[in-house]
């Protein structure tokens, strides 16, 4: 049963247009983060250290204020039971 050119035309446009777009794709450059000082915006006890920006988004960590001295946050995640 020979394929009809009628169904060979669709599949051949749709396969350039993926490659056209994939290609398109890879070929976007990176930001690059720009470092910036230091800096803690915060309200009272929690903040956020921003070390970069990555465009004009910024870039850093969650911090927490104990015994006055800025320190990292660590999340724990695990399963909570829905049943008491």
């Amino acid at each position: 049963m020979p394929h009809s050119p009628r169904r060979a035309l669709p599949i051949a446009l749709f396969a350039t247009a993926v490659l056209a777009v994939s290609g398109f794709a890879y070929s976007q450059v990176a930001v690059k983060p720009q470092q910036v000082e230091p800096v803690v915006l915060s309200g009272g006890d929690i903040g956020f250290r921003m070390a970069a920006r990555k465009g004009s988004t910024p870039v850093g960590q969650l911090v927490v204020r104990i015994d006055g001295e800025w320190r990292e946050v660590e999340f724990s995640y695990g399963l909570k039971s829905i049943t008491k």
